[in-house]
């Protein structure tokens, strides 16, 4: 008797230990919870170093890494899997790893059936980013139909929360294909146990992400807002300390100049980082942050909010995000409105209404904190990372049974 798992994934990402964090971030967590499940799980990655190797086999995960070359054609070369092993699903993610992940499974696996997951929405983000030499709508318009052939010729397209589930819902209704699944990331890889406010000074907010599209993240509008609430801050209460974690390697001065400038309050006390793909790190600077801000102009889901409402920390979160989406079907708009903040396109009147969020949080850290904890237990008992999985495999046939 096959002491093996008889369901096999192959899942194409590009880092397992990754710089810019989002889509490899939530790939690697996939992969690791269908492990969990009981699948015999690849992940195929560019050139890895042997820590991030032994990292993955410690979560149940088989990297599989590419030779060296030009990234996508390395990780579209064949896959040296063990013993002839033969993946039942292969899984990509976007335009990044999707295209790679289609010719995989045509050249190499044509019996696996291939997933495709839908992270961004191109309509929405191109045109928020600032690229030289480059029309907007024509990139836009260029890189929703690749999503759309990708998310159509798969034999189940996934969309990462409600913002992005409704978008293609619309979108793939034009084709002969199956309607996109809805996969809700789990909001319980954190403590149950309620948490209070940082103790000492400064008191920190945290903004993480590529900070590089400062614009689509809502850099500028955070530091705006942060400089409104720290200048009418009375005498005498603690210090704000504005952390900003994504800056690219070399570039960390100039977004900290940028902050200062954008926050219209030289005196501001900003730190800014580069990214790190240390989840240790990450995962303590969550927990020395009395809040998180996440004030993207548009966002298909937002996992750097979800990972703060998972560690019990207070957040801000987007209206035009898919998490804040996801707050106001949980919690109803009454109760989502201390931790979904407009984002009207208005920047002076969103500058104020983020400003007055803020105060509401550092006027209150204890309610603030308080609050966190309820709506980390109502949305960790609602959306588990193993009900997700297990959604998931379900609507692909794949059942418990069908696992070692």
């Amino acid at each position: 008797m096959s002491t093996q798992p008889d369901v096999t994934v192959l899942s194409v990402g590009t880092e397992w230990h990754s710089l810019t964090g989002g889509i490899d971030m939530l790939n690697q967590r996939i992969c690791v919870e269908l492990a969990r499940a009981g699948l015999r799980v690849f992940c195929r990655v560019s050139p890895s170093s042997d820590q991030a190797i032994a990292d993955a086999a410690r979560q149940g995960v088989v990297l599989v890494p590419a030779p060296p070359g030009p990234r996508d054609f390395a990780l579209a070369r064949r896959p040296r899997l063990p013993g002839g092993v033969v993946p039942d699903l292969v899984i990509g993610h976007g335009r990044f790893t999707g295209l790679v992940a289609r010719g995989i499974t045509e050249d190499h696996f044509p019996t696996a059936r291939r997933l495709h997951f839908l992270h961004v929405a191109p309509d929405e983000i191109e045109w928020f980013k600032h690229r030289r030499g480059e029309d907007a709508g024509e990139r836009a318009e260029r890189r929703t139909a690749l999503e759309l052939e990708l998310a159509r010729t798969a034999d189940r397209a996934v969309a990462i929360g409600p913002l992005l589930h409704n978008r293609y819902l619309t979108e793939l209704s034009a084709f002969d294909s199956p309607a996109p699944l809805r996969f809700v990331p789990g909001f319980d890889s954190g403590s149950s146990v309620p948490r209070t406010p940082p103790p000492g000074a400064p008191v920190k907010i945290l903004l993480s992400g590529r900070v590089e599209d400062f614009s689509i993240k809502g850099l500028d509008l955070a530091s705006r807002a942060v400089g409104l609430a720290t200048r009418r801050r009375g005498r005498g209460t603690a210090g704000v300390e504005f952390v900003v974690y994504g800056a690219r390697p070399g570039t960390s001065a100039a977004v900290r100049s940028n902050v200062l400038r954008w926050s219209g309050h030289p005196g501001l006390n900003v730190v800014v980082r580069p990214y790190t793909s240390d989840m240790t790190r990450l995962a303590a600077a969550q927990r020395t942050a009395s809040l998180v801000l996440m004030p993207s102009r548009t966002e298909g889901f937002g996992l750097a909010g979800a990972e703060a409402i998972s560690a019990g920390t207070p957040v801000l979160v987007s209206s035009t995000s898919g998490l804040g989406l996801l707050l106001v079907e949980e919690l109803g708009p009454d109760a989502a409105r201390p931790f979904v903040v407009p984002v009207s396109g208005d920047d002076a009147e969103d500058a104020e209404a983020w400003a007055r969020a803020v105060e509401a949080v550092l006027n209150d850290r204890a309610a603030a904190f308080a609050r966190a904890h309820a709506v980390r237990e109502h949305l960790a008992s609602r959306f588990s990372w193993d009900s997700a999985v297990t959604s998931l495999l379900g609507e692909l046939g794949v059942h418990q049974s069908d696992l070692v």
